[in-house]
């Protein structure tokens, strides 16, 4: 089994991680994390742990595909892509405060809760395929992207959210809900982004969520006459 950063005897020893995955122009820190000026790729290693403490990347960070069940050991902050994409965590925490481009959380079988979410996403936040996620809590407050798509057992909005460009929701429990009321004026398949984004920041503060998760018609439409929708 890789050994914890705690763990460490000396610095041979993160040398020799580093090598072994082909980790480069990496820094050394006193409390043995280790910052490194380029990507670091560790999918598909079958890894059950992240094999060292790292404090930041500026470029991606890959370790999608293996066997992983906490985030802990990942950097702080990730100048390009994160991705922790098909693993086996129960929730983000330990994954990176602050993301530059795209953070992957998709496609985790396990995932039922996104405590410990970055502060900060730069592009998308992708979320899509995760079927015991419920609740949004602990999403970022502000997003550019939001990919909800496929998460069968999301079915409400439980927080603010703030998504400036597109969210996409097809196929998820939410999307299911809304269909059932015409009050969503869906054209087709398709609710209107602005709609969409507008449901996302606001309604929580509209109460358009019952208690049992349907929808109270009324307040949406409450919400509706005040965003002149």
């Amino acid at each position: 089994m890789i050994k914890l950063f705690e763990q460490f005897n000396n610095e041979q020893e993160i040398h020799d991680i580093c090598k072994k995955y082909n980790i480069e122009n990496y820094t050394i820190n006193s409390d043995g994390s280790i910052d490194v000026d380029g990507s670091v790729y560790l999918f598909q290693k079958t890894l059950v742990e992240i094999p060292l403490n790292f404090n930041n990347v500026t470029g991606d960070f890959l370790i999608s595909d293996n066997r992983i069940t906490s985030l802990r050991g990942c950097p702080r902050e990730v100048g390009g892509d994160f991705s922790c994409s098909r693993n086996k965590i129960t929730n983000l925490i330990g994954g990176p405060e602050f993301v530059g481009s795209e953070y992957f959380a998709n496609s985790n079988y396990l995932l039922n809760s996104l405590e410990g979410s970055p502060t900060h996403v730069g592009k998308d936040f992708n979320l899509y395929s995760n079927n015991k996620l419920t609740s949004l809590k602990g999403c970022p407050l502000i997003l550019n992207n939001l990919d909800i798509s496929d998460c069968q057992y999301l079915k409400i909005i439980d927080i603010s959210v703030e998504v400036k460009k597109f969210i996409i929701l097809h196929n998820s429990g939410l999307d299911s809900v809304l269909k059932k009321y015409n009050v969503f004026n869906y054209t087709g398949n398709i609710l209107d982004q602005n709609i969409l984004r507008i449901i996302f920041e606001h309604g929580i503060d509209y109460d358009i969520f019952n208690s049992d998760g349907s929808v109270n018609e009324k307040n949406v439409k409450r919400l509706y006459k005040d965003f002149d929708l």
